[in-house]
């Protein structure tokens, strides 16, 4: 495969003198410039962007990672990762991933770091796998000279040349952050996912109209069955029809959010073993969903939150991990390995420090452009961030005190000290409530814990 048909097009229509150079097949742009032996302060390449006006290219060099919350912070709004639908049709001459750092031949918006001093020799990929274009410094330039001039939104990659071990970690990481950055084929929402999200929508859906729409998926109905059929919810005798688990065990809302909770997760298939594994998750999913229903109850009635939703958030706040298992298997077993047991703080820094952003980033980005409601995908995105203050905080505040809870729970602990302080301010609950909901929880931990041990089958 030749240079992308648009590019060369572009180029030979400004006469610009460049080289096209063959290299190894590469997956990375930090990877191409290792491959052909140049610097990566000098490869560049894109992230595709949407903001509210469509789609944006950041350009940098492989030698720098994008910052997400700076670049929003000096357009002044949120900035996301493209998707493939947005892409394919704009970059139909290129392969995923692969986007030559030029806008103005695809008519894309530009922002380049003025902060970043451009080399003699620029080289950037060419639209596939095994090809880099070599450009003059001020050719590369003139392209660019309608692209908005930014600031200080990518930071440099910290590179060791000591022992050369330490020097490949470091490339490691970054090649992983910039597959991170470029991840542009995440999947549609599931279509059993899409009905229920629809039927859910309709203020006027009845119990029947729910029946219809799981009995579609029989394994989905047999969880649902299962779940209603547990110890966990004392129901005297034998469920055996999604009608009475409706009208008689669960409610109407209970079985929506749960159906739809996995529907959406058990789109994606991520190792069963491991700190992040697939128990581990829905270990951690159905006690947080339970618990935060059961926090909910616990608040005073002026404060309380719909305990439907609430359950949903407690289902799909790590939603990112499965993105992540989904897309960077090798990756994300590495990461699983180097989590080990530690604290939630822990293991949010080793995350940004080795994907360069964390799983909460990951699941915000596909639930929101699944078009899930803005409670779910703003806790998601912020349940680890200490001094959030924002829209939703009371779902924030549930999930950090659900994952706190949960965390001396499985440390063997009985005493809860240090509860944050401001979870129990915003939910309007002190100690003893909290406790009391945890004793009650921890009677019934046998039944959830059969429960997941189900739901990750």
């Amino acid at each position: 495969m030749s240079i992308a048909k648009t590019v060369k097009q572009y180029l030979d229509g400004k006469h610009v003198i460049y080289e096209v150079l063959e290299v190894e097949r590469f997956g990375s742009p930090l990877e191409a410039a290792e491959l052909a032996g140049i610097p990566p302060r000098s490869l560049y390449y894109p992230v595709i962007l949407r903001d509210p006006f469509g789609l944006l290219m950041a350009i940098l060099p492989a030698s720098h990672k994008l910052d997400f919350k700076r670049l929003g912070a000096s357009l002044h709004r949120s900035v996301e990762p493209a998707f493939q639908t947005q892409l394919s049709s704009v970059f139909a001459d290129c392969q995923p991933g692969l986007i030559p750092p030029l806008g103005e031949p695809y008519n894309i918006r530009t922002i380049i770091d003025a902060n970043l001093a451009t080399p003699e020799e620029v080289y950037v990929v060419a639209g596939d796998h095994s090809r880099l274009i070599k450009l003059r410094r001020k050719d590369f330039m003139l392209m660019q000279v309608n692209a908005w001039l930014g600031s200080d939104f990518t930071t440099p990659v910290e590179r060791s040349f000591g022992a050369a071990e330490s020097k490949a970690g470091l490339d490691q990481s970054h090649f992983i952050r910039q597959r991170v950055e470029q991840i542009t084929e995440l999947p549609p929402m599931p279509d059993m996912a899409r009905q229920l999200f629809e039927l859910r929508s309709n203020p006027d859906a009845s119990a029947e109209e729910l029946v219809k729409v799981v009995e579609l998926d029989p394994s989905l109905t047999a969880q649902v069955l299962r779940y209603a059929n547990s110890p966990y919810f004392n129901y005297k005798g034998k469920v055996e029809s999604l009608h009475d688990a409706i009208v008689r065990v669960l409610g109407f809302d209970m079985v929506m959010n749960l159906a739809m909770g996995l529907a959406l997760l058990q789109a994606f298939k991520i190792p069963r073993h491991g700190h992040l594994g697939l128990d581990a998750f829905w270990k951690h999913a159905v006690f947080s969903a339970n618990l935060m229903q059961m926090l909910c109850q616990a608040m005073p009635r002026e404060r309380q939150p719909r305990a439907s939703t609430c359950y949903l958030v407690g289902l799909l706040h790590d939603f990112g991990y499965l993105v992540l298992g989904n897309f960077f298997r090798d990756e994300f077993l590495a990461l699983s390995e180097k989590i080990g047991d530690g604290s939630a703080e822990d293991r949010i820094d080793i995350e940004r420090d080795y994907l360069g952003i964390d799983h909460g980033q990951l699941g915000y980005w596909l639930l929101k452009a699944w078009g899930l409601q803005d409670e779910i995908v703003v806790a998601t995105r912020e349940h680890h961030a200490e001094n959030y203050h924002g829209p939703f905080v009371i779902y924030v505040q549930m999930v950090r005190l659900t994952d706190y809870l949960l965390r001396v729970h499985a440390s063997g602990k009985t005493v809860y000290e240090d509860i944050p302080a401001d979870s129990l301010k915003v939910l309007g609950l002190n100690e003893s409530d909290v406790i009391k909901v945890m004793v009650e929880l921890l009677e019934r931990d046998d039944s959830l814990d059969a429960m997941a041990k189900q739901l990750a089958v």
